[in-house]
């Protein structure tokens, strides 16, 4: 037998050639002869992982590692079959292994970064980012890769610059147009942001997503008609496709005595927003069936159609479809058409009378606070502390769950009734919220399912927006053609919410005082 440094190379020159089977036998053989070779188990394992034998691959890359735990490439390498097998935590350890004994290996610290940053660990993904710049200042993706976790971290001018640096040392990939894109977007500028999209379709024709954000900025600035129209490319994003391809897709033409399928889409603000159509649907001579998440069935039963089926129950037979959000387009909706008669939600009226008896002994305006949401339109529930200053006034806070630690205690930061804790999460904490809601004089709320409820109840309702502010509340105006009970307050620094709240306490002020 040929020696193991030439049986090797055999092996590797197989393995380059794309003959795999023959460069395993090789790979195979070395072992009979020395069950401690790293590098045979190393390649057998790259073998492995080629053609998706994902688990066999760990077990080489283990081998390899056990006879020599000093070769940093091992370790990378058992770092990406570990990603690809979504064991995010196994494959974080594995960087940090290669990390340690290699600290200057740019791509392990992308790598690591990029999982650091999908787990949350934002700080330290921009740390893994900057610490491989420093060692090739020229990688276009790890400057993406900067540029979306200072993004993550609401640092929007770093994050530009990070994705322009990209752009010059890679001037033609679609995915950083698109980062940048959203980036202008959430900074306010949406001519610079369509651009970039239109740069990242033209580079990547039939990639959906940046049709779709485009037709969400689009939208943003009142175009409804190319807003809605360019809006339906979501539904050739593998997320957003249609659920039911034997049914086909309503076109908006009367149908009497047919029965429709639409399905809810997005989170409960948009099919709080967007359920007003059903009525216009009905009016069309069809019978509708919504669906949606089983969780919010108790709170749209007695306002939706007249079936409402929670996802994954037997549906009725139904002779065409309709995505939820689509229907605006269907309807021609302009600014000047939007369907906002309200209320269009109903509490239960049983929840809602027990709410009224609870609520009955306050005195003053009775005022729901609400501060959490999603991404940049979280407002931290101490920032409402103004309101309290306010005479004839009591607070109540909705929030339910998690960051409630500023309500009051004994020597607690401020005083706010907690409704949030009373609401029965066993039939839904929306319920209750809705029932509360209806008996409140006011709710002052971040952009989230409690705005959009407090709206759809008829409730007035005062909504802080953050400067990276969604499309639906338009561009610069301090009312919203969805709700017309609801005023909007606008922060003018990105995260400055203080400045939201003292304003709102002002005007606070003033109504309770009109109202005495």
């Amino acid at each position: 037998m040929t020696s193991l440094p030439e049986a090797l190379q055999v092996g590797l020159e197989h393995h380059r050639a794309g003959r795999l089977i023959e460069a395993e036998d090789v790979y195979l053989r070395i072992l009979k002869v020395d069950p401690r070779h790293a590098r045979a188990s190393h390649l057998l394992g790259l073998i492995a992982f080629q053609v998706g034998r994902l688990d066999e691959a760990v077990q080489y890359l283990n081998e390899a590692i056990q006879a020599d735990r000093f070769h940093a490439p091992y370790h990378t390498d058992l770092g990406e079959i570990y990603r690809s097998l979504g064991r995010i935590p196994e494959a974080i350890e594995s960087y940090r292994s290669a990390l340690k004994l290699h600290p200057e290996m740019v791509e392990a610290q992308n790598n690591l970064g990029t999982l650091l940053q999908a787990s949350g660990n934002l700080t330290e993904a921009v740390e893994c980012f900057e610490d491989a710049l420093e060692g090739d200042p020229n990688h276009a993706e790890v400057w993406r890769n900067l540029g979306t976790a200072l993004r993550s971290q609401e640092q929007l001018a770093e994050a530009r610059e990070a994705y322009q640096k990209s752009l010059r040392l890679a001037p033609d990939v679609a995915e950083t147009y698109f980062q940048l894109g959203m980036c202008f977007a959430e900074q306010g500028e949406p001519l610079d942001a369509i651009a970039c999209y239109q740069k990242a379709s033209q580079l990547n024709p039939d990639w959906p997503e940046p049709h779709m954000h485009r037709a969400l900025v689009r939208l943003g600035q009142g175009d409804f008609a190319r807003g809605w129209r360019e809006f339906e490319w979501r539904l050739r994003s593998p997320q957003y496709a249609v659920r039911y391809p034997e049914l086909p897709v309503w076109s908006g033409a009367n149908f009497e005595g047919r029965r429709m399928l639409v399905y809810a889409e997005g989170g409960l603000s948009d099919t709080l927003q967007f359920m007003r159509y059903l009525p216009l649907v009905e009016a069309r001579g069809l019978e509708t069936v919504f669906e949606v998440h089983r969780e919010w069935v108790p709170l749209l039963e007695q306002s939706c159609c007249k079936q409402l089926v929670p996802f994954g129950t037997q549906l009725p037979p139904c002779d065409v479809q309709m995505p939820l959000w689509s229907l605006p387009r269907v309807f021609g909706t302009t600014l000047a058409s939007i369907p906002a008669q309200v209320p269009y939600l109903r509490p239960d009226a049983e929840f809602s009378a027990q709410w009224r008896e609870k609520l009955a002994h306050y005195r003053g305006l009775k005022v729901g606070i609400q501060g959490q949401g999603g991404r940049f339109h979280k407002i931290p529930l101490r920032t409402f502390e103004p309101l309290t200053r306010v005479a004839n006034v009591t607070l109540f806070s909705l929030q339910v769950g998690e960051d409630r630690e500023d309500l009051a205690t004994p020597g607690g930061k401020f005083s706010a009734v907690d409704l949030g804790v009373q609401f029965d999460s066993a039939r839904g904490t929306s319920v209750d919220a809705a029932a509360a809601i209806a008996n409140l004089d006011l709710v002052i709320a971040a952009d989230s399912p409690t705005a959009h409820l407090a709206g759809a109840l008829g409730v007035p309702v005062w909504v802080g927006l953050s400067t990276a502010s969604d499309w639906r509340w338009l561009r610069q105006r301090e009312d919203s053609p969805w709700y017309p009970t609801m005023r909007l307050f606008r922060q003018t620094t990105l995260g400055n919410w203080s400045e939201v709240i003292e304003r709102m306490a002002i005007e606070l002020a003033h109504l309770a005082t009109t109202d005495n």
